[in-house]
């Protein structure tokens, strides 16, 4: 079996790829800043339990702007996942466009925990979780 479900909600689907060792991420339309970062906390909880070191953070479905999500992602999220093993993080983004200038007010707040890259495709952010 190549995918294993672990959660599923309207705001976040998490599965393990077994087959290529990492955590996917598919993100909802319907998020509020709580239900984002309640979903952050449940992928710093299973990355650890499934001893996986990557994560394709798939937000194409996205609608979120919000300066304090990227602040709470820079600062306390993305230093608690890079402690917990994360190490290569590909972020897929919003086709909307205020979820993607949210990540990529993440991207640019974020420095020194890990490969943490945004990308227009899965096939491109997979692609770089996978190099060596």
């Amino acid at each position: 079996m190549r995918h294993r479900l672990l959660s599923e909600f309207p705001t976040l689907v998490l599965d393990y790829d077994a087959v290529d060792d990492l955590l996917h991420a598919r993100w909802g339309p319907a998020q509020t800043l709580a239900s984002t970062q309640a979903g952050y906390e449940q992928i710093l909880t299973v990355l650890p339990a499934q001893h996986c070191h990557r994560l394709l953070d798939d937000r194409r479905q996205s609608h979120l702007m919000w300066d304090e999500l990227a602040t709470w992602m820079a600062t306390d999220w993305c230093p608690r996942a890079h402690a917990a093993g994360l190490l290569r993080h590909a972020v897929v983004f919003a086709e909307d466009f205020f979820g993607h200038l949210a990540t990529e007010l993440v991207l640019a707040r974020v420095d020194g925990y890990g490969q943490l890259m945004g990308f227009s495709s899965e096939a491109a952010a997979r692609h770089m979780l996978l190099a060596s």
